[in-house]
């Protein structure tokens, strides 16, 4: 196998003297003496003159008109600490008179405008793209100062071009695989879906695609997220101090904002690749004002399997899909509404021996209102559906196990901005309607009775309060308060045991069957604040510490997170999860943020996490409690990057040390788990090393690389065997007390213009698993042979290299 791009680069300096001198002190090729200020008078009425007032507005990007998160507002030179927020909208009171305002962000061409203010005013803006006629560009993420400046710790922020520069299966720029090269973000390993960010479990990660809840969010047994990146605008990620307008996860929130249609122009793109082809289209319905975006994604990768030399694999199927839609309205310039679909499927058959299928539905529907010139109102409406299914195709028996849920979600924030307090309020609430779980014959000839186990409803609702706080330039605090309240409703069975004795089938005494009307609620307080504290432009402490509580959970045979996991409500039995969440940071940049350094230490501790009792029925089980025992759980560890953000390399280097133990804290100690003492998680990785390099060549092509180091995860081994009449008995050691083979990968790819130059053509070149290396997803034991001894068996799911190109063309008209 060779290198798609073996060329050795030598880059050239870019410039020097005066030039270089500019580069350093004057941000981003920007010289104010050549720029032009704009100027703008607003004025009130006699009788409303102020010694203040409010100037207001909002920043697109000024190609394809998108709104810009991130723009720092500048004013009399002076960074005034203020940015626009998510929505690209500000707010800033200042004194009656005249202004110079700039707004600036990373890449993007400053404006300039000189403003006499003697009356509230509304400012929008446009930013334009540099450009550069150098050998060698500068590259800088979104404003690397955040991280000096926010108040909250454990954000990390990145859009879609930071996304595209990190290598992945099948070429496709993914959010989940750029995330688990970042510190404290790692999965159990390849076929396994979900994310376990600072030695929390998987389910405890709320997943938002704007603000909305999506349950299944992963394709390919987990190998890409359900997000298609050319739909995506960027992610924010907080796993240290979670905002209290973000609840129903224990351990961290994840935000993935999609893009908007185009307003102006039509944009169609088409990706052709060895394993994925898309589709997208965007542009105005009524330009200026409604815009419409819409993209397919699809595999095509059975062509893999069938040259794999194996009759299984060739025999197997994977496939898999996903449609976003958005479509936004904007009525005036304080009033919109959009309106988001996002839908998704997955099919994968091994051979004639089983198989999985899920598939995932979510809508919402947003109301964003400006009611003054420092209060806005955000609504939001939003449904989703689960339904995920396993099969045996053939066999005995052909039979099908299916399972799912409806949910309703609903939400209102408010935002109101005052001078140095910018407030945000408002109440959520989620329905959930848990969907039978069926047992069915897969075909006519199967013996298979029809079985159905009815599930649980619940409603989640939650008020939540949050103020930003800037004292001063130094100091910016964070604090925010959330009051979590759950019911589950009928109907429903609640199972009633015998006092003094471990809940079992054995200790079943009684039932209630419960038609409608509340079962069991909990509520509690959930704090949440955050401080950063810089001593000068370079130097910041950031501490933070959360209060969350958890009330849905997955139930899953298998040691990851998989296809047909059960999403399981709180119970009588089964009781919510309540963390407390500690992180504590030092964060530098060096040489004009061209270097950003960080060390951060967290620690959480999490009550009635659950686990699993020795051979633990979960499927099709009216009394699922008597398979579960829940106890404490912790996780702690460190996250040291170092990242260089500007020049002709750039990248990072992530190290994380992190640990995640659970104990059973049952009374009754037959039922305990390792004698109640504590024990690794099945995700619990020590140690975890990413390092990402980007080497940009002249202004479009890019060769990257990604590098992947951790600790292989803990599994219940065997410690012998011992004969018992002529039978050889295994003798298994304690729960998680061997550790599987390390996990090593190296993976590059290379970004280059297309073979037609009027033509706005791409091409990536990827190679994943470099090494072809057979990392281990799991051990096994079975008896090989005639020998009558368990031996153990590693299984590797991917154990080869995986190239891919993908072609892509973008028309406009």
């Amino acid at each position: 196998m060779s290198f798609p791009y073996s060329k050795q680069i030598k880059l050239k300096r870019p410039v020097s003297g005066v030039i270089f001198c500019l580069l350093f002190f004057i941000p981003l090729f920007e010289i104010q003496a050549q720029s032009e200020f704009t100027e703008l008078i607003f004025k009130a009425a006699p009788e409303n003159k102020k010694a203040k007032y409010i100037l207001t507005g909002e920043i697109r990007d000024e190609n394809n008109l998108e709104l810009l998160p991130g723009v720092a507002i500048h004013v009399n030179g002076l960074f005034t600490g203020i940015n626009s927020d998510k929505n690209g909208q500000y707010f800033i009171l200042l004194d009656s008179g005249r202004h110079r305002i700039v707004f600036r962000q990373f890449g993007k061409k400053a404006t300039f405008y000189q403003v006499d203010l003697y009356g509230d005013g509304v400012l929008n803006s446009q930013l334009g793209g540099l450009q550069f006629e150098l050998e060698m560009f500068t590259l800088r993420s979104e404003e690397k100062e955040r991280v000096i400046k926010s108040p909250i710790t454990g954000v990390t922020k990145m859009n879609i071009d930071e996304i595209k520069m990190v290598p992945a299966l099948m070429g496709e720029p993914d959010v989940f695989n750029v995330l688990q090269s970042m510190p404290g973000v790692t999965s159990v390993g390849e076929g396994s879906s979900g994310l376990n960010i600072r030695g929390g479990q998987a389910d405890q990660n709320l997943i938002l695609m704007n603000e909305t809840i999506v349950l299944s969010n992963s394709h390919a047994l987990g190998f890409l997220s359900s997000f298609n990146g050319d739909a995506l605008q960027s992610f924010s990620l907080y796993k240290g101090a979670v905002p209290s307008y973000f609840g129903g996860r224990s351990s961290s929130a994840l935000n993935i904002e999609m893009r908007k249609g185009n307003k102006e122009k039509w944009l169609y793109s088409g990706s052709l690749g060895t394993a994925v082809s898309k589709l997208m289209v965007e542009g105005p319905i009524k330009p200026g004002k409604t815009g419409l975006i819409a993209a397919v994604r699809n595999s095509n990768a059975n062509w893999i399997l069938n040259r794999v030399d194996e009759i299984d694999v060739q025999n197997s199927q994977i496939r898999f899909h996903d449609i976003y839609f958005g479509l936004d309205h904007k009525f005036s310039d304080k009033n919109s509404l959009e309106f988001n679909l996002l839908n998704t499927g997955d099919y994968f058959r091994f051979s004639d021996q089983y198989g999985f299928e899920w598939n995932n539905l979510v809508t919402s529907l947003t109301s964003r209102n400006l009611l003054n010139d420092n209060l806005s109102l955000v609504g939001m409406a939003a449904y989703g559906t689960f339904n995920n299914g396993f099969f045996e195709p053939s066999g005995t028996d052909p039979s099908r196990i299916e399972n799912g849920l409806d949910y309703f979600q609903g939400k209102i924030s408010g935002l109101w901005t005052l001078k140095k307090i910018d407030l945000t309020f408002g109440a959520e609430a989620v329905h959930y309607q848990m969907k039978p779980e069926r047992l069915s014959p897969n075909n006519s000839e199967s013996g298979i009775i029809p079985e159905e186990v009815p599930k649980q409803r619940g409603l989640e609702f939650a008020p939540f309060i949050s103020a930003d706080w800037n004292p001063s330039e130094q100091i910016s605090i964070s604090a925010g308060l959330r009051f979590s309240n759950y019911y589950q409703f009928g109907p429903d069975s609640v199972f009633r045991y015998e006092e003094g004795l471990p809940i079992s089938r054995l200790t079943i005494k009684d039932v209630d069957f419960v038609d409608s009307g509340k079962i069991v609620s909990y509520n509690g307080f959930e704090p949440r604040v955050s401080f950063r504290w810089t001593f000068d432009e370079v130097h910041t402490i950031k501490g933070g510490y959360s209060v969350m509580n958890q009330y849905l959970q997955t139930i899953s045979n298998a040691t990851g997170p998989s296809p047909i996991d059960l999403w399981q409500l709180s119970t009588t039995y089964i009781l919510p999860q309540r963390s407390h969440n500690f992180s504590l940071g030092y964060f530098r940049n060096f040489k004009e943020k061209e270097w950003s350094t960080s060390i951060d230490g967290f620690y959480r501790n999490t009550a009635n996490q659950l686990e699993y009792r020795d051979f633990a029925d979960l499927f099709l089980n009216q009394h699922l409690e008597t398979e579960l025992i829940q106890g404490e759980g912790i996780a702690y560890g460190a996250e040291f990057m170092v990242q260089k953000n500007t020049g002709g390399i750039t990248g990072w280097l992530a190290y994380t040390y992190s640990r995640s133990l659970i104990r059973t804290t049952s009374e009754f100690s037959e039922i305990q788990i390792n004698r109640g003492d504590w024990f690794p998680t099945n995700f619990d990785k020590p140690h975890i090393i990413s390092l990402v390099t980007n080497f940009h060549i002249g202004k479009s092509r890019t060769f990257n690389t990604n590098v992947n180091f951790s600790t292989g995860r803990p599994v219940t081994g065997l410690n012998s065997n011992y004969a018992l009449g002529g039978i050889f008995v295994p003798n298994f050691g304690e729960r998680n007390q061997f550790r599987i083979p390390n996990y090593f990968r190296i993976d590059i790819s290379y970004l280059t213009n297309g073979f037609v130059r009027k033509w706005n053509d791409k091409i990536n070149f990827s190679i994943y698993n470099l090494t072809g290396r057979r990392n281990a997803y799991s051990v096994f034991f079975q008896r090989e042979g005639t020998n009558q001894r368990l031996v153990p068996f590693q299984i590797s799911i991917l154990g080869s290299v995986f190239p891919s190109i993908t072609y892509t063309v973008t028309f406009s008209k």
